[in-house]
């Protein structure tokens, strides 16, 4: 059996880099679901728990994972336009995987 959580993974610790530039408590929130990756190993229940968590980021409501800007000063970083895009492929590839692709 193929493991996608690697993908998943690599998705999540870029995105904890570039939330460490302005938001550093998203990035240790983020950082963490790569490091539970890690931890569950071969466990696809444990594996399958962490693309939830993955997945509940986006259940939020405001103040919420899709809320959260890049900014200082009062102007939006340049980096937001790479965070909407690992939100967005975070959310493909969580998706993906609980729908029944091979974790």
């Amino acid at each position: 059996m193929k493991d996608n959580t690697d993908g998943l993974r690599k998705l999540l610790l870029e995105a904890a880099d570039v939330l460490r530039i302005a938001q550093p408590a998203w990035s240790g929130t983020v950082a963490k679901f790569g490091q539970r990756l890690i931890e569950a190993g071969a466990d696809r229940d444990a594996r399958l728990r962490v693309v939830r968590d993955v997945l509940g980021l986006y259940r939020q409501g405001m103040g919420g994972f899709q809320d959260v800007v890049l900014q200082r000063d009062g102007s939006v970083l340049p980096e937001q336009r790479q965070l909407d895009r690992l939100r967005s492929l975070l959310f493909e590839e969580s998706t993906r995987q609980l729908a029944g692709e091979p974790l």
